[in-house]
């Protein structure tokens, strides 16, 4: 009897289990200083999620609790905001505000603002100045280009083994669903940073255009972040992400998710905007 009751709670788990992957459980709602939220980031054993909001927003990073909560704020004082997009993080505690948007992809320069040390200097100040990495992109001739070839408005960043990685929002006339990938040194100066590769997404204008990246802790696994799902690359080598495997794991809904960061090499924090009396959440989401 004994042995059938734990069969049974053994098939319960499984079942719940798969219930649970790729499932988008809310966790908590952003507050307004939130509501166009475009980038988000953790660090390791650091309770809390930074966040960012797009252009004509203050130059401010904020520090949430999972239920959404601002729990920090910090100025960036020599650093405005044009259009932050994402975060990204590395092993020694900096942290990457990817100053890129660029819409009609008319922008000249980017910039990458980058704060050294930001885990240990957030508990010492409120204001912090950072460095900045200044470029433009290899391929890119015309400001703007032809409608046909609106793919230099840039969403997503992570950063890996000294180098940061951009991906593409494209945003052409019929959309084809591709990205690009730029690759820059994560390190203060002028770069022209240089399009090493592409991948095609779906050819969904609404559903299939990058809002955001992040890769995992381990190093092994990258993920895109679109309005309707995520892609999840893995079995890659070096920085040919697209190389190895890929799978595509709906959200089931398609509110405009706008950043993605690990909670562990397993969960994802997804956070979207508020339009039309939706979104402007926090959510977790089960990659296995």
């Amino acid at each position: 009897m004994m042995l059938k009751k734990l069969f049974a709670l053994c098939i319960l788990a499984s079942l719940i289990a798969c219930q649970d992957f790729g499932e988008l459980n809310k966790i908590g709602s952003l507050t307004r200083s939130l509501s166009e939220v475009s980038g988000i980031a953790t660090f390791n054993n650091d309770s809390l999620i930074y966040a960012i909001a797009d252009h004509g927003n203050p130059n401010t990073i904020y520090g949430i609790n999972t239920r959404g909560k601002v729990m920090r704020e910090i100025i960036i004082k020599n650093a405005p905001n044009e259009d932050w997009e994402d975060l990204a993080t590395d092993y020694d505690g900096n942290l990457y505000i990817s100053d890129t948007g660029n819409n009609e992809n008319d922008r000249a320069d980017q910039f990458i603002y980058i704060l050294d040390d930001f885990k240990n200097s957030i508990s010492k100040a409120d204001t912090l100045n950072a460095s900045k990495i200044t470029f433009t992109l290899s391929d890119q001739v015309n400001y703007p280009p032809n409608l046909s070839d609106l793919n230099f408005d840039i969403e997503a960043l992570i950063y890996k083994e000294s180098y940061l990685y951009m991906f593409t929002r494209n945003r052409s006339r019929n959309f084809d669903g591709v990205t690009k990938v730029y690759k820059l040194p994560a390190r203060p100066g002028d770069f022209e940073a240089q399009l090493i590769d592409s991948y095609t997404i779906c050819d969904n204008l609404e559903t299939c255009a990058v809002t955001g990246a992040s890769l995992s802790p381990s190093g092994k696994t990258l993920i895109l972040l679109t309005a309707d799902k995520v892609l999840k690359f893995t079995g890659f080598e070096d920085e040919k992400f697209f190389s190895g495997y890929v799978q595509s794991i709906p959200f089931g809904n398609t509110s405009l998710k706008e950043g993605v960061t690990f909670k562990n090499d397993s969960i994802l924090y997804v956070v979207d905007e508020i339009r039309a009396q939706t979104g402007g959440n926090l959510y977790e989401f089960n990659l296995y």
